[in-house]
């Protein structure tokens, strides 16, 4: 599920506890943030599990999109309005409309809109860790766990579905960029236009 891709990132001051409300304001110090990424995907009952790496690039007011590196090649990216997934080996994109119940839902609104992420979630601190536990659980989403480093950037993020499958994403190497380009958060199969939530 397209939700199952979406990734709450969560920053706080170094030093303190964690919060939502300090997500917003500590990525709001740059127009654009990117980051490495691995995601490990951990079934339920196991320790390990398949591993991914790629880059995140994040924007402010709600963008941000996921670049997976080869040999599985492919885009996932959100404008805030729509989120999309491009797979150029498969020759297939998906669309799917963000609606404000939808996107209150989605792990995502807990970096960029702290007021639904606490309509969505309830909300557990303990030092620098964070746990989100849904109000309403779906199959595709029971809970998120984050842990912010010790320079209030997220270093882990691990999203638990309501079968207890778990997928862990680890950032590294935060940098700071100027205002990205707004196609860059609308990702097509090349020669075509973004897809749209109404085709098929």
């Amino acid at each position: 599920m397209l939700a199952g891709l979406l990734v709450a990132l969560l920053a706080a001051t170094p030093g303190g506890d964690a919060s939502l409300e300090q997500v917003a304001a500590a990525l709001r110090h740059a127009p654009c943030w990117h980051s490495e990424f691995t995601q490990r995907y951990v079934p339920a009952g196991f320790e390990t599990g398949a591993s991914e790496r790629g880059t995140l690039i994040v924007a402010f007011p709600a963008r941000l999109r996921f670049d997976y590196a080869a040999p599985a090649s492919r885009v996932f990216a959100t404008d805030g309005a729509i989120a999309r997934h491009v797979d150029p080996l498969a020759g297939s994109c998906t669309a799917v409309r963000l609606d404000a119940g939808t996107w209150g839902r989605l792990p995502l609104a807990a970096i960029l809109d702290p007021g639904a992420a606490r309509a969505a979630f309830a909300v557990a601190v303990t030092g620098r860790t964070m746990g989100l536990t849904a109000l309403e659980p779906t199959p595709e989403l029971a809970s998120i766990e984050v842990v912010v480093d010790g320079n209030g950037l997220p270093w882990r993020v691990s999203v638990i579905d309501g079968s207890g499958n778990r997928n862990e994403f680890t950032f590294t190497s935060w940098k700071a960029y100027s205002e990205p380009a707004a196609d860059l958060f609308r990702p097509a199969l090349p020669g075509a236009q973004p897809c749209s939530p109404d085709e098929g």
